[in-house]
């Protein structure tokens, strides 16, 4: 089992480049084919909202200004891209064949609404590597991560705020209760579980009644060769998901594999709590799957 395409979207933000050389680094590890994908917004989709009582002049000056200022953050992405892709003699290219045994690259810029276009190309890929909305993201970044945590159908390798490059990946933590979604995750992790030197299972107390412990899922993981350490722990008063940062810094885990959980409210769906605190507080990258 291995990861074959890799989508990692970049924004313009200053945490692209940590992003963009994680996902390198993973395309790398697997001989992956990664794109990079780039959306501009299209400002006229804007002007409904502010273009009432604008004359025409000024709404076009608009435009345009806004189209220079989204050329230029795209032209810089794809100056980095080509940088660090040439630096690690990685070739680019525009589809499969012939690249098999070496990881291959390509770029890739489109128009609209980037939350939209992330879910799409994200379901063309195994995996979609992107980094966790902080302070200073724009609005967009959070639908975006949304999009691809409940739209793709892939399991998104979320960094931390203010990512560091380094590996990952050789000690990784599963958040397991036995749910589908953190079935799911297994799944989409194993390619990464095969290759780690260390593999913990965590399971929070308050769910041993659930029938899958993490013993079950050692034994389900024994069948690939697999043997990870089992640990149960209380819950914290704050709840399980500062529980299992606890946990996963206390077994040194630098990847945490986690399902994703949403909450339906009204016509959308928000992060669920265990979620919701690790996309805020995990220091180290996570895999979620929904």
């Amino acid at each position: 089992m291995s990861i074959r395409s890799i989508l990692a979207p970049l924004d313009g933000a200053s945490d692209n480049q940590a992003i963009l050389d994680t996902a390198l680094n993973l395309a790398c590890a697997f001989n992956a084919h990664l794109e990079v994908l780039h959306v501009r917004p299209d400002p006229r989709d804007a002007m409904p909202l502010f273009g009432e009582g604008m004359s025409g002049d000024l709404v076009e000056d608009i435009i345009a200004t806004a189209d220079r200022e989204a050329g230029g953050r795209a032209d810089r992405l794809r100056a980095m891209f080509a940088e660090r892709a040439e630096t690690r003699s990685i070739p680019q290219v525009a589809g499969p064949g012939g690249g098999e045994d070496a990881a291959t690259v390509a770029w890739r810029e489109d128009m609209g609404r980037e939350d939209e276009m992330v879910a799409w190309r994200g379901r063309l890929s195994d995996l979609i590597v992107t980094a966790r909305p902080g302070e200073g993201s724009s609005p967009m970044r959070g639908l975006t991560l949304h999009a691809a945590l409940f739209d793709s159908g892939r399991p998104v390798l979320a960094l931390p705020i203010e990512p560091e490059v380094h590996e990952i990946g050789r000690s990784i933590a599963i958040a397991w209760n036995g749910t589908a979604q953190s079935a799911r995750a297994v799944r989409g992790a194993m390619p990464l579980i095969l290759r780690a030197a260390e593999v913990h299972v965590l399971t929070c107390e308050s769910e041993r009644s659930n029938p899958t412990p993490a013993d079950e899922l050692a034994a389900y993981l024994g069948w690939w060769g697999v043997t990870p350490h089992t640990h149960c722990f209380p819950p914290e008063e704050e709840g399980a998901g500062y529980a299992l940062l606890g946990e996963s810094r206390r077994v040194m885990a630098d990847m945490l594999v986690c399902g994703a959980y949403s909450h339906p409210r009204l016509m959308q769906t928000v992060l669920g709590g265990v979620t919701s605190v690790l996309m805020d507080e995990a220091g180290i990258p996570v895999l979620f799957s929904h």
